[in-house]
């Protein structure tokens, strides 16, 4: 599967979330996706792991946050403030297994 490309809106960087848009529901195994409002203890897990300089690792589900994206339900504060990402910043989501996935930051 090709990697998805993201621009970090405002709302990513106060908040600590990457936005991906609903139709990118693909993506992701359909049993990691989760509502919302409350930990699905049946949603399965995927791991995100950040590129250099800064190497983080998330295992988390991913919520359907509404009817237009989703968003891993861990916060990637951390890595968005280790690469000094701003809004307008994009990064490179690439599926590496079905339950893996490598972030890198690609900056303007």
């Amino acid at each position: 599967m090709n990697p998805i490309e993201i621009e970090l809106p405002q709302s990513s960087i106060n908040n600590g979330r990457i936005y991906f848009p609903r139709s990118n529901d693909s993506f992701f195994p359909s049993d990691a996706l989760s509502e919302r409002s409350a930990v699905d203890p049946a949603a399965r897990k995927v791991k995100f792991i950040t590129g250099k300089p800064f190497e983080f690792e998330y295992v988390t589900d991913i919520r359907k946050m509404s009817a237009v994206r989703l968003s891993p339900r861990s916060s990637f504060m951390r890595y968005l403030n280790s690469v000094n990402a701003k809004a307008g910043d994009w990064l490179r989501v690439e599926r590496r297994t079905d339950r893996e996935y490598f972030v890198e930051y690609l900056g303007q």
